[in-house]
C-alpha cells in the first residue's frame, strides 16, 4: 500500500548498467520497508513513465524486482512505461513478465 511516508516506487529516467547498483540497493531498501510496515500489496505498482534511457542491465534489473517481488507473492505491474522502456522490454523478449498487456497502449490507440 502505497502512504505519503511510503511513496510508491518510481524508475528513475536512467536505468543503465551505470546507475544499476544504487537503484537496486533503493529497490531492497524500499521492499524491505514495504514488508516491515505492513504494506505489501499483492500488486505493486511502479512508475515508469520517466525511464529515457534503458539498457540490457536495466532490463535484467526489472526482472530482478519481478523475481523478487515473486518470492513475496506479489506481482510488479510498470505503470505508464514509456516507448523506450516497451521497446527495450520487447527487444530483450520479457514483456510478457515486465508489461501489463491488458493495458492498452496509448499509441496504439
Amino acid at each position: 500500500m502505497s502512504t505519503l511516508a511510503n511513496p510508491p516506487l518510481r524508475l528513475p529516467a536512467e536505468l543503465t548498467i551505470f546507475t544499476a547498483s544504487v537503484t537496486r540497493n533503493a529497490w531492497l531498501g524500499w521492499m524491505a520497508d514495504e514488508s516491515l510496515q505492513g504494506n505489501a500489496d499483492g500488486l505493486c505498482l511502479v512508475a515508469a513513465d520517466e525511464v529515457a534511457e534503458i539498457d540490457a542491465a536495466g532490463v535484467q534489473l526489472l526482472v530482478s524486482l519481478a523475481n523478487a517481488l515473486a518470492g513475496q507473492h506479489r506481482r510488479l505491474r510498470l505503470q505508464d512505461p514509456t516507448e523506450v522502456l516497451r521497446k527495450a522490454c520487447t527487444a530483450l523478449g520479457v514483456q510478457a513478465l515486465l508489461l501489463d498487456e491488458g493495458t492498452p497502449d496509448p499509441e496504439a490507440a
